[in-house]
């Protein structure tokens, strides 16, 4: 998963005619708005975990036994976002990270950790969390922070 992770960089760089045809993509395909909706009105992990897979406009980034490092970028998902540090440690500092769904930290029997570091906005449809300089988050295990 961490192709898509690699792609959502490549695609920031031309993030207007990206952010363009996602809209367009939704727009002739609702139902996957609407189950991302439902997923996310639900807090039903499962459900929201085959609404990531089945989306339109979604990054995940999944670590395995690896490192992911985001420093001093933004990110942005029509969709929603995954930062699944599983057994390995998921690094975000100086960035901002928006989408309609937002998911950081662990999944079910994870043992990695996921710091987000100082100067950070994660942002959700209807939530901010700001992490100002030398402030820190640190969620191991299956600890996770989900933003709807």
């Amino acid at each position: 998963m961490l192709e898509h992770f690699a792609t959502a960089f490549a695609a920031h760089a031309a993030f207007d005619g990206v952010k363009a045809a996602l809209r367009l993509v939704a727009n002739r395909h609702p139902e996957l708005e609407k189950a991302a909706e439902e997923a996310a009105a639900s807090k039903d992990a499962l459900k929201i975990e085959q609404a990531f897979e089945s989306a339109v406009g979604v990054i995940i980034a999944e670590a395995k036994a690896g490192t992911i490092s985001v420093d001093g970028a933004t990110l942005t998902a029509l969709r929603g976002i995954k930062f699944d540090h599983q057994h390995g440690t998921v690094t975000i500092g100086n960035a901002t990270v928006s989408a309609a769904v937002l998911v950081t930290g662990g999944s079910a029997d994870a043992t990695g950790e996921t710091t987000i570091g100082g100067n950070t906005t994660l942002a959700s449809q209807g939530t901010k969390i700001e992490v100002g300089s030398g402030a820190s988050i640190k969620m191991t295990g299956g600890a996770s922070i989900k933003q709807t």
